[in-house]
């Protein structure tokens, strides 16, 4: 075995073993997609493969404030930069919340906005 970056005759493969899972793999042809990297076998069929795609992780900079201010510009900040993100082409984002604050700030988001609670997340620093 090996390990080499993909290549288009490698894609089909890779979308069949995308095709077995209920996990929302990336788009192989997408802009947003960073790396692509295979493990093949001695006859050179992938049997691993490991995509990196740029993602859009969101900070919040916040100021005091009564509860109903923080919230009105919470509401004008969050529909900006949503159309503004829009306009630039993502259909998506991250916010990775602090344990301190991530169920009450997490509710939040989801009843007032729309965001939807996602898996735990794990980094590495190269």
């Amino acid at each position: 075995m090996k390990a080499r970056p993909a290549e288009e005759s490698d894609l089909a493969r890779l979308r069949a073993m995308a095709g077995q899972s209920a996990f929302p793999y990336p788009d192989l042809d997408g802009a947003r997609l960073e790396a692509l990297i295979v493990v093949v076998d001695d006859d050179g069929r992938p049997v691993m493969a490991a995509a990196a795609e740029s993602i859009l992780q969101m900070y919040l900079f916040a100021d005091g404030g009564s509860p109903a201010a923080r919230l009105h510009a919470l509401r004008l900040l969050h529909d900006e930069m949503a159309g503004e993100l829009r306009r630039k082409g993502w259909s998506e984002a991250n916010a990775f919340l602090p344990p301190g604050i991530a169920k009450t700030f997490g509710r939040r988001l989801a009843r007032s906005f729309g965001w939807v609670p996602n898996w735990p997340s794990w980094f590495l620093r190269f």
